[in-house]
């Protein structure tokens, strides 16, 4: 039995024909849950756990806007990108979708063209950010493994990983680029992995 890995996408929209010109643009690439209003919305987006989640804004009993709050409100959905979808094209309902938490914002009527495009972008986003989480995972676990060796070698890796930070962002480097630091300074004792016991623990 072939297992269908294509990324779960939800899309959110009280019109049924809208929904019908998504599922004619996304079927071929993704497997596609619906929903008609925010209420199913949530719930399919809890249990579910979609990749992504198209969402219409003008919708009966929670808006868009509320859906996406709630969302970003949930641990278990905060981290979904929603993209809105919608009819509202003015720069101030762009804004408000942005300050709803959502990703990206498409007008009605779409363009399968960039339907596509902007939900590969989104996706290969999210692809990027658990990878670094991954890389981030494995910097700490080294770190761990240091401290077991050396019980004073955890805490010594706390307090350099925070100065390293500390010095980055006053030489000038980025937000970005001291986070990196941070996240990397733990790795500079590792060699005591390696290193015998007795010459680690030796008093003298």
């Amino acid at each position: 039995m072939m297992i269908d890995t294509r990324p779960v996408l939800l899309l959110v929209d009280d019109e049924p024909l809208n929904l019908q010109v998504l599922r004619q643009i996304l079927q071929e690439e993704y497997r596609l849950l619906f929903a008609k209003d925010g209420i199913k919305a949530l719930e399919l987006a809890t249990k579910e756990q979609p990749a992504l989640i198209l969402l219409d804004v003008m919708m009966p009993y929670l808006s868009g806007h509320d859906v996406c709050r709630r969302l970003k409100q949930n641990p278990l959905t905060m981290n979904i990108p929603v993209i809105f979808v919608t009819a509202l094209a003015e720069d101030v309902d762009e804004a408000q979708g942005f300050d709803a938490g959502a990703v990206d914002y498409i007008t009605k009527p779409v363009s399968p063209l960039v339907v596509r495009a902007r939900i590969r972008t989104h996706l290969a986003l999210v692809s990027i950010n658990e990878l670094k989480e991954t890389r981030l995972q494995i910097v700490q676990r080294l770190g761990m493994a240091a401290e077991y060796k050396d019980n004073e070698t955890g805490r010594h890796v706390i307090r350099m990983s925070h100065y390293s930070r500390i010095i980055a962002l006053a030489a000038g480097f980025s937000q970005v680029y001291a986070d990196d630091v941070l996240n990397a300074a733990p790795m500079h004792d590792i060699g005591k992995i390696g290193v015998p016991d007795s010459v680690l623990k030796k008093t003298r």
